[in-house]
Parts: structure tokens; sequence; C-alpha cells
């Protein structure tokens, strides 16, 4: 298996797992699934969609696949709800329905099922941010990676339907902010960041007016962007008083903003992002949360190749649910290395990934 960014697809390259994407062309949702041959016509569809990048079936190994986390019909639902729900959010003549709220639940639902049935498998970044970033896709990531967080510190179903929802509804707010101020490449004004800083009170008073959830899924809404030592916001809680669904969305939230295409920057390969999340522990983040996080993300995508502190190159051959940033890697001289192995491998390092593969998995 391989990464490949789009302008180097061919036709006739078979998917090595399941993509899926919006063709802003057409208007519709597009799923290619795993071992479908590409043609023509799907290579124009990714790339007029700003598609980032794809797996495809390396051919010195024609067996290999990516386990894919989420199934590709339950993301495609996922966008479809929060797309709907974010309409009538808008529209104030409407607003957000019980029935929106309960297609957000069934999603939800699926979401529980699907990673409760895979505890083991890491969340790969490459596995849910194959697609142009916007609020929408940028909400479903940050719900699977809390409800996989979730999971891992012991929530009970309750509780994990009530993370997702918050995860998926999060920035469901920002629709209510000037699209020029949240595509805004420049400095943003102190009005202009004070109108941004409104999105999670938008989203929660609009939910609680209607009774349509659980109090502590608005908590989770509010305070998403408040910091473990009191600068966040919008009401600069601190420690303990932060909701702890607020505590794991703000974590899920800013690894996937990092690792996201940015009007205003480029996106931070996912070692560098986690490596961000590690440093605010006790200052921004809750140190159970972070370490329930690293248990469970994926900085280097299994079959990506990787630079070295000894100046070789390796490639991913598995990576570890305890020690993310230290893999069981390959170099390119055939040596099987156990990065977590501190006894025999203490003063090896991975740099990051190489620069083409960086590429494939971030830029597009």
């Amino acid at each position: 298996m391989v990464y490949l960014r789009t302008h180097e697809l061919v036709p006739g390259m078979c998917m090595a797992r399941d993509i899926t994407f919006f063709d802003s062309s057409a208007g519709t949702v597009v799923t290619l699934k795993s071992g479908a041959k590409l043609t023509d016509m799907n290579i124009t569809q990714m790339r007029m969609s700003n598609v980032v990048a794809g797996a495809f079936i390396d051919s010195r190994n024609s067996e290999a696949r990516v386990i894919s986390s989420i199934n590709s019909e339950i993301k495609e639902n996922a966008i479809s709800n929060i797309h709907s729900l974010a309409d009538n959010f808008m529209d104030s003549s409407k607003g957000v329905s019980q029935s929106d709220i309960d297609a957000i639940g069934n999603t939800t639902e699926q979401l529980i099922d699907e990673l409760s049935s895979k505890k083991d498998i890491l969340i790969n970044i490459a596995d849910i941010k194959m697609y142009d970033d916007y609020t929408y896709h940028h909400s479903l990531s940050v719900a699977i990676m809390a409800i996989a967080i979730g999971l891992e510190m012991g929530y009970d179903r309750k509780k994990l339907g009530e993370l997702g929802v918050a995860g998926l509804l999060h920035d469901i707010g920002k629709v209510s902010v000037p699209i020029e101020i949240i595509n805004k490449k420049g400095r943003l004004t102190d009005e202009e960041y004070n109108t941004v800083r409104l999105h999670p009170v938008y989203a929660a008073e609009h939910l609680r007016a209607r009774k349509l959830v659980s109090d502590d899924c608005c908590l989770g809404i509010i305070g998403h962007h408040e910091r473990w030592d009191g600068t966040g916001y919008p009401r600069r809680l601190k420690g303990d008083e932060i909701h702890e669904y607020a505590r794991i969305l703000a974590v899920a939230d800013v690894y996937d903003a990092l690792t996201s295409n940015r009007p205003y920057r480029i996106p931070n390969p996912p070692n560098e992002a986690i490596e961000f999340i590690m440093g605010g522990m006790y200052t921004h983040f809750d140190e159970n949360v972070v370490r329930a996080f690293l248990r469970k993300v994926a900085p280097f995508p299994v079959g990506s190749k990787v630079k070295l502190s000894t100046g070789e190159t390796a490639t991913i051959i598995r990576n570890s649910n305890d020690q993310p940033l230290r893999p069981l890697i390959v170099t390119d001289n055939g040596v099987e290395l156990d990065l977590g192995d501190s006894s025999k491998y203490m003063n090896i390092v991975i740099l990051g990934l190489c620069d083409a593969d960086a590429a494939r998995l971030i830029h597009g």
C-alpha cells in the first residue's frame, strides 16, 4: 500500500481502502470502495473536489490493505446529517428540530458501534481526513476522535452518546459567523476575534433553548475552547471547572485543526500535532484525556516512510497503542526495529515523515 497525491494517480490503480468525498461540481457524495480500479472520471472528481490523497495498492504487494476505522456509508450519512442540521440552524424560521437531533443521535450510535467493535485499532488521521477540510468534516473527525478517547476512558453507552453528539455539533455555531471571517487569511481584528469566540455560545444556547440535548452535552459544546489553566474562552474556566466532555473535545478539536488545511496556514504533520498536544498537558489540556488520546491515535500511517535521527529512512510496519511516536519500523536496508524497546533503540528518534509522504498525507 502507498499514499499518493491526486496528481500522481493514473487510471487502473486500485484503491487500498474506501474513500468518501463531496463532488463539488455535481453536488453529490462519491464513495470509491477498496479494490475499485480508478477511472479517468474518478481521478478528475478527486482533483476537482480537493481530495488530499489516497491509499492505493502497492504493485509490490497486491494483497496489502489498510483497515478502515469507520465505514464510509456512516461517514457519508454523518456529513449529510450535520449539513442538514446546519441549514436549519441558519434558518431563523425553522431552527434545529428534534428530527435533526434524532438523525445526529443515530449517527453517533453507529460511530460508537464501529469504534467499539474495533477497540484495538488506532485512529489514523489519514483514514478520516482524505478530503477537503471544512466545518462538517472537521466535526465528524472530532466526534470520531472524542468517542475513541471516551472508550479508552471507560465511558458507558450513555456518556459516549452525549459526547459523540457534542462532537458532531461542537462547531455548528460557526455557521452564524460571517464566512469572510472564518476564511480570512490575515490576522483577525479584535472585533472579528470576539465574534468567532462566541460560536460555542451560539450553538449551546440554540440547543438548550429548545431542550434538544442534555445539559452535559451543551456544557461539552460551550466549553470546547476552555483551557486547563484558565486561558480559554468563553468563560475562562480552569481545571475541573471545565466539563469532562469539553476537555475531551478540546484535545480532539486542536489535533484535527492542527492537521487540517486552513486559509491562514498549512497543516502540521500528525507527529508534530501530537507533540503539541503532549506539550499542552497541565496547561491547556487535562492530563488524563491526553494520555487516553495518546493510546488511540496513530501519527504515522502504516506503510508510510519516515526519516530517522540516524540519517536512514524506514517504513512503518505497526503502530503502538502505548507509545504512538515509537512504532515498529523496517529500515530501507531491511532491518526491523521496535522503537518501543528503549533498552535497544532509545537513541533512535523519528524526525518526521519523508517529504513525499508528508505531502501525500496532508498537502494533496
